[in-house]
């Protein structure tokens, strides 16, 4: 009979530590390697995913260089076997190599799991190239954002200088007029 309640206690405390679960996280890609000129900005995307049985918390971050990283969505919810895809928008501020780790963190929704903050790291390494105008950096920045503002820009400006080459060739034509002599003037 001891043995019996002995083997049923052993299954009880079995069968109770078989429910903790810890949630899982995993990301693509593993790591991240950018060439950036200065004023620059690049998007990349990762994929985080749940690979656990329950549903978590995410969060996206930067370790360092948080003036420099958006991230978007950068907390977000994944049931089990989920997955989210994160914009990750790196904007250069000077040059030079850096290297960081963007932290992916998960934690459960319920929380009676046991859970140790698991999480990860994406390593990220920056090449960021200087350019010789630093006004120049800023204006083609600001172009590869507004393309279409770039265009309309480029057109405004060629009406412009056919409408002054206009302007220019009339001029000529009525001192042309004015400069010449009379016709029927003896030369002598």
């Amino acid at each position: 009979m001891k043995f019996k309640i002995l083997i049923i206690l052993f299954f009880s405390f079995l069968f109770c530590f078989n429910s903790a679960l810890a949630i899982g996280i995993g990301a693509k890609p593993s790591f991240l390697d950018l060439e950036l000129k200065v004023g620059q900005s690049k998007e990349v995307k990762i994929l985080v995913y749940n690979i656990s049985q329950e549903a978590g918390i995410f969060q996206v971050f930067p370790d360092e260089l948080k003036e420099w990283i958006k991230i978007e969505p950068n907390n977000f919810r994944l049931e089990a076997g989920e997955n989210k895809e994160v914009k990750i928008t790196v904007s250069a501020k000077e040059g030079g190599g850096k290297a960081i780790n963007l932290s992916v963190l998960a934690s459960p929704l319920d929380r009676r799991s046991f859970s140790v903050g698991p999480g990860l790291k994406i390593p990220l390494r920056l090449n960021v190239k200087e350019e010789g105008s630093i006004f120049l950096a800023s204006v083609s920045a600001a172009l590869s954002q507004n393309w279409s503002w770039f265009v309309i820009g480029i057109l405004a400006i060629l009406l412009i200088g056919l409408f002054l080459i206009k302007c220019l060739e009339r001029q000529k034509k009525r001192r042309k007029k004015n400069i010449a002599p009379p016709e029927n003037l003896p030369i002598g």
